[in-house]
């Protein structure tokens, strides 16, 4: 694999290159994501001809559910709304009060950074051993095969190292909570109750307000330690080390003795050269052949030194995998402290943080400050869009049409209708919630336990499509509510003529003076 990655590198290195620097370019994008998005938003907004406002400023069209307001408008409204997360002072501080009562205060996720090191590390170190493993897991293969199967090892076990390590370290540190709220609970003398049940993110934090700190993290945190994944993680770093320990041992015997082999088969091949009566002399010169025992002490010499170098190398071998060892232990331990130093014990405290912005703000000051950098950015291009808007109208439009909507404008009716849809949900959550365990309560008992207005039972009804349904939900109504909803559609139905027949009468009397 080494040798192949050389050879393109060799052969073409400006394509090469530039592999690497794109995947470094998307390495980076993926760690900076959110930043990248705004700058691209802002820059493809008012890129010339192509850019999103180029675009848009094309459709004069009005919007179908307000007519106030352009379609072009609106969608540039919502490129931007993406970047603003709507909650208010409450929720955020109900995030908050989360996160602190289970301990999590300061806390972050890894680092896409860390996660990257970590990983690059492990990995470095399997591939180190993997090759060994390689040739006796497939054992006959092709060297550019063994090669192959070595990077597929190292990648498994860079895996199943990288996972039981961060958490192993993860469980570790949520361990550590549990056992210091015991203690605290302990050392209070246990006056309280450890737990007064688990409070997750969806209900109100202030729930246990009065109950004591390590009661408030129990909550959201668990009453139990456990070392299960840690004890797997050390029995499997302890497995690898030393299997792959060895295995590069095995190897390095097996080198040693193919050298003793080869060694003592020149030997053998120098002596049985002699014997067979060869005449190693050169005519003409006075180099007569060596006795017997000279012979034997010569090659003896020579095989003292080649143990010498093989015990040598044996040793220095061995003292060279022993680091190797070491340092394989310490990076699965710092895997451990990476896992052990980032993440949340709280269920809901990654939730939590995700929806106050990944650690972005820590006060409510910096969401609006977020607010209106956001805001003043939308509303400086909605004028560009409107200006073009303008002009393009002046051009091919036929009617005189002005705005003077802002961003501002559209985010307030984004928060009136999310109001009224959650509103809805309240009430259709409230009707449910009435009914009995195993009771099934009427249509026409359910609406009476949550009282509705004419309006409210005219807006349900134009939400439904099918004639059917309509008739089915009038008559899940109480009677004194049927009576007025059936007045309220008939005055409908009659305005409704009343407005067509004037329309009639108005289009006969034009075609007669037209």
């Amino acid at each position: 694999m080494l040798e192949t990655i050389k050879e393109i590198f060799a052969a073409s290195p400006v394509m090469a290159w530039s592999v690497v620097s794109v995947m470094f370019a998307m390495l980076v994008m993926a760690a900076l994501w959110d930043k990248v998005a705004w700058w691209w938003l802002n820059t493809w907004m008012s890129f010339p001809l192509v850019g999103r406002i180029s675009r848009l400023s094309k459709d004069l069209n009005r919007d179908s559910a307000d007519n106030t307001w352009f379609k072009a408008e609106k969608a540039l409204s919502r490129d931007y709304k993406k970047f603003i997360r709507i909650q208010n002072e409450h929720d955020f501080n109900e995030k908050i009060d989360y996160i602190t009562k289970a301990g999590d205060n300061g806390r972050t996720s890894t680092p896409t950074w860390i996660f990257l090191l970590t990983a690059l590390l492990v990995f470095v170190e399997a591939m180190g051993f993997s090759y060994v493993l390689a040739g006796w897991t497939i054992p006959g293969a092709s060297e550019s095969t063994q090669q192959y199967g070595a990077l597929g090892i190292a990648f498994l076990i860079s895996v199943i190292l990288f996972a039981f390590t961060h958490f192993a370290g993860h469980e570790l540190y949520k361990s550590n909570k549990i056992k210091h709220a015991r203690r605290e609970w302990a050392e209070d003398g246990r006056k309280h109750k450890f737990t007064t049940g688990t409070v997750p993110l969806a209900r109100k934090q202030s729930i246990d307000d009065g109950q004591p700190n390590y009661t408030q993290l129990a909550n959201r945190v668990g009453t139990h330690e456990s070392y299960m994944i840690t004890i797997a993680t050390v029995v499997i770093v302890l497995i690898v080390a030393a299997g792959a320990t060895y295995v590069r041992g095995q190897v390095l015997e097996k080198t040693l003795h193919q050298t003793v082999v080869g060694g003592q088969n020149q030997a053998e091949i120098g002596l049985s050269l002699n014997d067979d009566g060869l005449d190693m002399t050169v005519k003409g010169t006075d180099n007569p052949i060596m006795p017997d025992a000279d012979l034997a002490q010569n090659q003896a010499t020579k095989d003292k030194a080649m143990m010498d170098e093989i015990n040598i190398d044996r040793h220095g071998g061995w003292g060279t995998f022993i680091i190797l060892a070491f340092i394989f232990m310490f990076l699965q331990i710092l895997g451990g402290l990476f896992g052990y130093r980032w993440g949340f014990a709280g269920s809901d405290s990654k939730a939590a943080f995700k929806s106050i912005g990944n650690g972005r703000y820590s006060t409510y000051a910096d969401v609006r400050e977020r607010y209106n950098e956001v805001a003043d950015a939308a509303q400086a291009k909605l004028e560009a869009l409107q200006q073009k808007l303008m002009e393009r109208n002046a051009d091919i439009g036929t009617e005189g049409m002005h705005t003077k909507n802002t961003f501002w404008k559209f985010m307030e009716m984004t928060r009136q209708e999310e109001a009224r849809d959650r509103e809805n949900q309240d009430k259709h959550t409230d009707r449910k919630s009435n009914k009995p365990d195993g009771v099934s309560i009427p249509a026409s008992q359910e609406a009476i336990t949550s009282p509705l207005t004419v309006d409210q039972a005219l807006q349900q009804l134009d939400s439904l499509q099918d004639k059917d349904d309509k008739r089915s939900y009038i008559k899940s109504l109480p009677p004194s509510m049927q009576t007025e909803v059936k007045n309220a559609l008939m005055l409908a139905k009659a305005e409704a003529e009343k407005a067509s027949a004037t329309q009639t009468q108005l289009d006969d009397e034009l075609d007669k003076l037209l």
